[in-house]
């Protein structure tokens, strides 16, 4: 996989223009946020998915008026080409509609309700761009972490990036995806924004792929971390950072702290900082 991702990373490099935020761009205060040396960072999960709709802008707003580290969002794109905030490749889930998310225009998809099937009293609640979600963002002091679904082209991450290049919000935005081709890209296109490896497995050759990406950090479920603990400290020397997720208990919250885990992503981010607040 290191390979691979060596190969891709010169072979996008050499087809694409050159960036012209670059320059004069770093990642190094997010980097900080995503790779720590001491405590955890914690990231409420689609907002704050236990408390509201996930991916909506009342979810967010919740994570945001309690100041969390990082607030996570997935994008998918729309028929005509809009990023909006969802997780699933279909609208079936979490709105009164169905169908795939590519196959509906923006129009459709604000058409829907995304709120009432987590409870009456978010009846009416629509599913946000890219762009509604930024302008939420940017006035607070919360950071993002934005997860690219599917395939992208180069055309499709610049425009993300112009988004956010438009509130200044470099240091504030970490990219992350499964996709290591998104991955790719963004080193191309993007390097002075920090991404994130997601992954389903954890060995020697997934930290040798993230630092090929230049990734500052490797995200993944708390069972494939376990399948070797002792990485944790490994990639921490290497300056990746690990973000494990979802966990929504205070016995898993306790084993992440205690095997060194950066970043904890949860449903409960306010639960998980009033207990961080008097176990660090």
């Amino acid at each position: 996989m290191a390979l691979f991702a060596a190969f891709l990373v010169l072979m996008l490099v050499a087809s694409l223009g050159s960036n012209p935020y670059a320059a004069n761009a770093s990642t190094l205060q997010l980097h900080g946020a995503l790779s720590r040396d001491e405590g955890f960072g914690i990231i409420a999960h689609r907002g704050a998915a236990s408390d509201a709709p996930e991916n909506t802008l009342v979810a967010m707003r919740i994570s945001f008026d309690r100041g969390v580290d990082f607030v996570e969002a997935d994008l998918h794109l729309t028929a005509d080409g809009v990023p909006v905030l969802m997780h699933d490749p279909t609208v079936d889930r979490t709105t009164n509609g169905s169908g795939e998310v590519a196959d509906l225009t923006l129009a459709e998809i604000k058409a829907l309700d995304a709120g009432s099937w987590f409870g009456p009293e978010f009846a009416g609640e629509p599913v946000p761009t890219l762009e509604e979600f930024l302008d939420e963002l940017t006035p607070t002091n919360s950071r993002a972490l934005i997860e690219l679904k599917g395939q992208w082209n180069d055309e499709q991450v610049m425009h993300a990036v112009e988004l956010l290049h438009d509130r200044y919000l470099v240091d504030r935005v970490a990219f992350e995806s499964f996709e290591l081709e998104n991955l790719v890209r963004l080193e191309a296109l993007a390097p002075e924004f920090a991404r994130v490896m997601l992954t389903r497995e954890w060995n020697r050759e997934t930290l040798e792929t993230a630092s090929v990406l230049g990734a500052s950090a490797v995200g993944a479920r708390n069972r494939v971390f376990s399948s070797n603990f002792g990485l944790i400290s490994e990639a921490r020397t290497l300056g990746i950072g690990t973000m494990v997720y979802t966990l929504n208990s205070k016995s898993k919250w306790s084993k992440a702290r205690n095997r060194g885990i950066d970043l904890i992503i949860t449903d409960n981010p306010v639960a998980l900082e009033d207990w961080r607040g008097v176990n660090l």
